[in-house]
């Protein structure tokens, strides 16, 4: 092991080793965290892996290596694991774990291929939901299901497989009938979850460990107490978390789902004797007609807001301090009450079902009532969610949620309504570092030079944790140069700063052969492109005209034959991508990457920092700025033989304040800052 990842490996093992337990293995000990920032190039699979495996085994704990994305997910599995277990002598089984939706359901495929068409489309239960039934792809995964050429798993299908013909043949927890369904024992889902529970290391990825955190833990995972969780990638935590504690209605659409809910009542009624008496049938029509009622009035009360709204094709409305109007809450009141009594009715028909099915399985048709009436309780109960998040006053000594509108301009005004938490520290707190046995986590970008403050705040984490930054393998002084060019124009201007970077971008990457080209915005991007020469602009492979694989593919094949290539992305091109050697030895960042001042999360939490006495500016902004541009600049250096250099078009890096912070918090490499502005 190199010097970095002996020092991971002992950071870990003491952190996890240290952790006092009872008589009953439960742990004792407040403090069972460590938090490790260690760059590209440390081997950080391999250190904590080696550190945090025997430590598991002998509690008798099982390990959760989580990671942000699929593709690291399935890297782990497939090639680091299988690696370590060989090198390092460790006797050690491990699996992959999904959630439902990256499995196909063999029931909804069954019913897809078989029902008429007329079911096919009640079965989307959400209007947007109705998908593309392309029956000529789905014949052909049957059959390479049933010649063992497919696993029935999404990221294995040989094709992009798009969320429209995806989404009708898989499920989730709230429409998935378990044990009642006639698949049941050939369910790739079960079948996998199954495995996970034999092994003694689980590699998932946030969006599942969350999920079953918001389950109550040990819903698909095991529970927390008994868990040692990694979290690769773990500066993603927090947004992660975010956006799973958030809530989120469209009205229109919401309408249009209830409209149809009595013809879904009456073909129960017709499928299932017995199952929905005629009072439970009265009382559902006249709930949502009363419900009708309070959505067109609450249609009604916002639609003025888009008025005031900003934000071009889809406007936003946001409240301040994500405070509603005394109305519109009162109407929230109402709205969460009704949704809880049409919750209540449906969950009354599901336990009809269960109870129906208690000693058999059902016909296919049967099956697919169940599902149906789960898909509906579980929409109630996030209708009810969302209305009592609207109807609610936040508590004055926490952080508030972040409420706004967005209005979607189509043949029927479609509203959304989006509440959001501005902060997870407390549900993190509780859901994850209180209850688990241990946690690493660990990212090559977690503090701003050495400071977790930011990572702190936002995670919850105990501030008693453990918490270390490893020094890099790289010798930056020799492997790159940071430079900062005179330039006439700065940010603040933005048209102009657009066409002076249309005319540097040519000459600066004109004797490099692989470059990256990172904006901030899809206007800078689109605008520099417009001002491109043809011939320049044969080079460059843009985000939004090509998939990201296919960009990734070509700009390598492009190489590979001697030929240039450049490559012009947002944020998602600046972490994440791997080009290293002669793929990328040119990494241009166009400005500095301030969060967007409109995100609503973003402007409410600012909101909220500076009602405390804060400056959200220092204590937010900067710091995420920082972060970002460190992403960004690890695209440059992925193993100790590449060389390049990382070029920044803004020029208040150079002439602000806080230019001088950002420069410290950069990877050190040789700089070369011209002082002068261009005139």
């Amino acid at each position: 092991p190199r010097y970095c990842q002996k020092l991971m490996i002992a950071e870990i093992a003491r952190t996890l080793g240290g952790i006092e337990t009872d008589e009953d293995g439960q742990r004792l000990s407040p403090v069972n965290s460590c938090v490790v920032e260690a760059g590209t190039g440390t081997g950080k699979t391999i250190a904590y892996a080696i550190a945090a495996l025997p430590v598991a085994k002998a509690a008798g704990k099982k390990l959760v290596i989580s990671t942000a994305t699929v593709a690291l997910q399935e890297q782990v599995t497939y090639q680091d694991l299988p690696d370590i277990r060989k090198h390092a002598n460790l006797d050690v089984t491990f699996a992959l774990a999904k959630g439902r939706r990256r499995y196909l359901c063999l029931a909804r495929l069954d019913q897809t291929l078989q029902q008429t068409e007329e079911l096919d489309q009640s079965f989307a239960l959400f209007a947007d939901e109705e998908g593309d039934l392309d029956r000529s792809l789905y014949q052909t995964m049957l059959d390479r299901l049933g010649r063992g050429e497919w696993n029935g798993d999404r990221d294995d299908w040989p094709d992009e497989l798009r969320n429209q013909t995806w989404t009708p043949i898989s499920t989730d927890h709230s429409r998935c009938t378990g044990r009642q369904c006639s698949h049941y024992d050939n369910c790739i889902f079960y079948r996998a979850r199954e495995q996970i529970h034999r092994v003694d290391c689980i590699v998932a990825n946030h969006d599942l460990v969350l999920a079953d955190l918001m389950m109550g833990g040990g819903a698909v995972l095991p529970a927390p107490e008994d868990t040692i969780y990694i979290f690769d990638e773990g500066h993603h935590l927090p947004d992660k978390a975010t956006n799973h504690f958030s809530s989120f209605l469209q009205l229109h659409s919401t309408q249009q789902w209830l409209e149809q809910l009595p013809a879904s009542v009456h073909q129960l009624e017709a499928g299932v004797a017995g199952i929905v008496s005629k009072s439970v049938s009265g009382d559902v029509e006249r709930s949502i007609v009363d419900t009708m009622a309070l959505l067109k009035e609450m249609r009604l009360l916002v639609q003025d807001f888009e008025e005031d709204a900003s934000g071009g094709d889809r406007p936003t409305f946001r409240f301040q301090m994500g405070i509603i109007p005394q109305e519109i809450r009162d109407l929230s009141v109402q709205l969460a009450h009704r949704f809880e009594q049409l919750s209540g009715l449906f969950t009354g028909i599901k336990d009809n079902l269960d109870g129906h099915f208690q000693d058999d399985r059902g016909t296919d048709e049967e099956e697919y009532f169940l599902a149906m009436v789960s898909g509906i309780s579980t929409r109630m109960e996030a209708s009810v969610r969302l209305w009592m998040l609207f109807s609610k006053s936040d508590s004055t000594d926490r952080a508030p949620n972040a409420r706004w509108l967005v209005f979607v301009p189509e043949e029927t005004l479609e509203i959304q309504f989006h509440v959001s938490p501005i902060s997870v520290s407390d549900v993190l707190q509780e859901l994850l570092w209180e209850r688990s046995f241990g946690v690493v986590v660990t990212s090559a970008t977690l503090s701003v030079g050495g400071d977790f403050s930011r990572f702190k705040n936002r995670s919850g984490i105990h501030p008693d944790s453990q918490f270390v930054t490893l020094p890099s393998p790289f010798n930056f002084q020799e492997q790159g140069v940071l430079r900062i060019p005179a330039m006439s124009m700065d940010p603040s201007e933005p048209d102009a700063h657009t066409t002076e970077i249309a005319s540097m971008i040519p000459e600066l990457v004109r004797n490099e052969r692989a470059s990256l080209v990172l904006f901030t915005s899809w206007r800078q991007l689109l605008g520099v492109m417009s001002l491109l020469d043809e011939e320049f602009s044969t080079r460059v492979l843009r985000q939004g005209v090509l998939t990201r694989s296919e960009i990734m593919r070509t700009h390598r094949e492009r190489i590979d034959q001697g030929e240039s290539s450049c490559i012009f992305g947002l944020a998602s091109f600046a972490e994440g991508i791997d080009l290293p050697g002669e793929y990328c030895n040119h990494v241009v960042i166009c400005k500095i990457p301030f969060a967007v001042p409109d995100d609503p999360v973003g402007a409410t939490l600012a909101e909220w920092i500076e009602s405390q006495g804060g400056n959200s500016f220092e204590e937010v902004m900067l710091p995420d700025a920082a972060l970002r541009m460190v992403q960004a600049c690890g695209r440059l250096l992925r193993t100790e033989s590449d060389y390049g250099s990382v070029t920044i078009l803004d020029r208040r890096l150079v002439t602000k304040r806080y230019g001088s912070r950002l420069q410290n918090a950069l990877p050190p490499f040789r700089r070369e800052i011209e002082r002068e502005s261009r005139s």
